[in-house]
């Protein structure tokens, strides 16, 4: 049983919260786009907010959709400007200045649902991850709506399976330590005789 546990327990854990996972966006991917999958949105953000306690997660979601509307910004202020190369490389760079000095500025303000810098760049991440497949906020409203639905529904589940793969990683860590105790009684009761 130890053996199990200590090797095995968390890789079966992870796999199962994975299918699972996987299950959802076969069900739920075809809402959003059809023929799509947005699995590698979820694992991120399940990387990113894994062993994160659960206010952290709630920041992580918000902070991902304030990303979302950090990338749009970008776009926008980006995409104001471009007449040339130049203008291009000197627009690119004053929305990446004025959307990052931002964000880090309401990071060191310390709020509640401003103070996740990591969920605010995963969402930027994400949403231009989102242009490589074909998804613009910047086509239509609804492209945009359905971007951002995209990134809560997966955010959201990419959280709920760091949570329930923490969660699970603990049990087993402490079904590990109540066996331990077991080992060293055997021991001592080996010696005794």
């Amino acid at each position: 049983m130890k053996v199990f546990l200590k090797f095995f327990a968390v890789p079966l854990l992870i796999a199962v919260i994975a299918s699972v996972l996987y299950l959802i966006d076969c069900l739920v991917a075809g809402l959003f786009v059809k023929g799509a999958t947005f699995l590698w949105a979820a694992f991120i953000i399940w990387t990113i907010f894994y062993g994160a306690k659960v206010k952290d997660r709630v920041k992580g979601l918000i902070g991902v959709v304030i990303g979302f509307i950090a990338a749009v910004l970008m776009m926008t202020i980006t995409g104001s400007f471009t007449l040339n190369l130049a203008t291009v490389s000197i627009s690119c760079l004053l929305g990446v200045f004025v959307v990052n000095a931002a964000v880090m500025f309401l990071d060191k303000l310390d709020k509640f649902w401003l103070s996740s810098i990591t969920g605010v760049f995963a969402g930027i991440a994400l949403t231009f991850s989102g242009l490589g497949i074909g998804l613009s906020p910047m086509v239509s409203f609804s492209s945009a709506l359905t971007m951002i639905g995209i990134l809560v529904v997966y955010t959201i589940l990419g959280l709920l399976c760091g949570y329930f793969s923490t969660l699970g990683t603990e049990k087993i860590k402490a079904k590990l330590a109540e066996l331990e105790p077991q080992k060293d009684k055997e021991k001592e009761n080996k010696t005794e005789k």
